[in-house]
């Protein structure tokens, strides 16, 4: 941020309602939107040299995006990878109108979700702000996924989310983000940081209603005093009132009160005794349940200025994606069989096919076809497979796999399920560090193989081919494989069609696979 902007008050809090209840969803005060202000008009004026030169407005501009999936003290109560994803989608679509795309930037020491924090004190109510700043994204704007945004606002209603301004970064409710439409929470709150006020600016603790003593004509100041003149309907004095936004009519926060999108029809008038004619879908708004909400042209061209602003220096815009859209095909999926049984009950390999345009996996398996129980796992990875071992005997499992990119959140997912066999089929694991292999593909119709060791620890072993008459026909010896996901691969151009048997061998054990070739 800009030197004269560091000393801002404590935040500028905002949500939108993405859903209509009872109880209000609001946001902070509006004396904290006061410091958007030098910003804003920076911003105006910037628009406005923008419209007098020849500049080109069609190039997309990528912008880096990094969340923090939060949790308890005890690291529980986080939100879903692929609930990150569905809003990567929505907020993408809110925001093409606008020029603007936001991609998932990895964290140099988190990766690409940060699921770091776990701490009441940032889970419940953000107080913990020194963590939140040890845990930021330096060059990406920081969204803090909670289970309570606690805002400081004194109003009466739920807060959704909010926008910090001294910190600069969004803290949302995990249950307002997903893709569920109509999605405006998130595209509400990066409204704010990109210095947009409410449409409503000066009536966010005290929404226009007949219950004021100047009904129905508006009072020529709004509620939070401070300078801040309340908006005319004729725009005389939409420059200098309200959200200083032209292209935004006059509300004075009349969705806090209507609990629905319908056209306002409530009687208020502005200062002159003229109708007001809000509008009620913009993304800056109150209104609840909008079937689509929008940005006006003014609001996108002050959001392009506060982008290429110093301020905003820090955003990484060296992005290119490897691919604006994925297409999952319908036979993704290669193994296990569809409602097969497998090999072994205490692990599996799960296999897929490489799908264009993706640099990641998201995969889920569960004992529920809905991926809710406390045995749900979610594993993101870049290639093709993953080995589970802490499984079940004699239980159905569900797994699906989502095809992603930094960019494309938006692709479907193909399910499949598969069951496990009673402990009689265990796969043996003699050697000390390893907790489960397998090879791929099996049958091997190619010159090569591979086998993906997940190990506990780090253990050394050779790695033995013999065919079926126990006769040596390869080996490596001191074959070193790490904690974690290990992926090794084997030369079996040689071996004539058959079978074979591969085994680890190591000074405490032996374990051992079969191998068939066809080609």
């Amino acid at each position: 941020m800009k030197k004269g902007l560091l000393l801002f008050l404590l935040v500028l809090l905002a949500c939108l309602p993405a859903y209509s209840q009872v109880t209000p969803h609001v946001c902070g005060n509006a004396e904290d939107q006061l410091d958007l202000l030098p910003r804003l008009r920076e911003n105006k004026m910037v628009m406005e040299a923008m419209r007098g030169e020849a500049s080109d407005r069609s190039e997309t501009k990528y912008v880096p995006i990094h969340f923090h999936l939060v949790g308890d003290a005890d690291g529980n109560g986080k939100h879903k990878e692929i609930r990150i994803l569905e809003q990567l989608c929505a907020l993408n679509a809110a925001y093409e109108p606008v020029g603007m795309q936001f991609y998932l930037k990895e964290h140099p020491t988190y990766g690409l979700f940060n699921k770091s924090i776990n701490n009441n004190n940032v889970f419940e109510n953000q107080s913990n702000t020194l963590l939140m700043n040890l845990r930021r994204h330096n060059n990406a704007i920081n969204v803090f996924v909670v289970e309570t945004p606690v805002s400081g606002n004194n109003q009466p209603g739920i807060t959704l989310a909010y926008y910090n301004i001294p910190q600069d970064w969004i803290v949302s409710r995990k249950t307002e983000i997903n893709g569920t439409q109509p999605n405006s929470t998130l595209p509400h709150e990066m409204g704010h940081l990109f210095t947009l006020p409410h449409t409503f600016f000066g009536y966010e603790n005290d929404p226009f209603d007949p219950s004021n003593s100047t009904w129905p004509n508006a009072p020529v100041v709004s509620p939070l005093g401070s300078g801040i003149t309340t908006e005319r309907q004729n725009g005389t004095n939409c420059s200098s009132s309200a959200d200083e936004i032209c292209d935004t009519p006059p509300d004075y926060n009349f969705g806090f009160i209507s609990n629905n999108c319908n056209n306002y029809s409530g009687g208020a008038r502005d200062p002159l005794g003229t109708l007001v004619d809000p509008n009620e879908n913009n993304y800056m708004s109150y209104f609840l349940s909008c079937s689509t909400y929008v940005f006006t042209q003014d609001q996108i061209d002050i959001m392009h200025a506060d982008l290429n602003s110093a301020s905003r220096n820090y955003l990484d815009n060296t992005f290119s994606p490897i691919a604006t859209s994925i297409n999952t095909p319908t036979d993704l999926l290669v193994a296990p069989a569809h409602a097969g049984t497998v090999p072994f009950y205490n692990e599996v390999l799960l296999e897929w096919q490489q799908v264009d345009g993706a640099t990641h996996y998201l995969v889920d398996i569960d004992i529920v076809s809905t991926f809710g129980t406390q045995f749900a796992q979610t594993i993101i990875v870049s290639g093709t497979s993953t080995l589970i071992t802490n499984l079940q005997p004699n239980r159905t499992y569900y797994w699906r796999v989502k095809p992603f990119n930094h960019l494309v959140g938006c692709a479907a997912f193909r399910s499949r399920n598969f069951k496990t066999p009673n402990t009689s089929t265990t796969s043996t694991l003699d050697i000390q560090g390893l907790s489960g292999w397998q090879i791929s593909p099996n049958p091997a119709n190619d010159a090569q193989v591979k086998l993906l060791v997940n190990a506990d620890e780090t253990f050394e072993a050779a790695i033995r081919v013999t065919d079926m008459a126990g006769r040596t026909v390869s080996i490596q010896q001191g074959v070193n494989f790490l904690q974690g996901e290990n992926t090794f691969t084997l030369d079996v151009n040689n071996l004539a069609n058959g079978l074979y048997l591969v085994s680890l061998e190591s000074q405490n054990g032996r374990n051992v696979r079969k191998l068939s070739i066809l080609r």
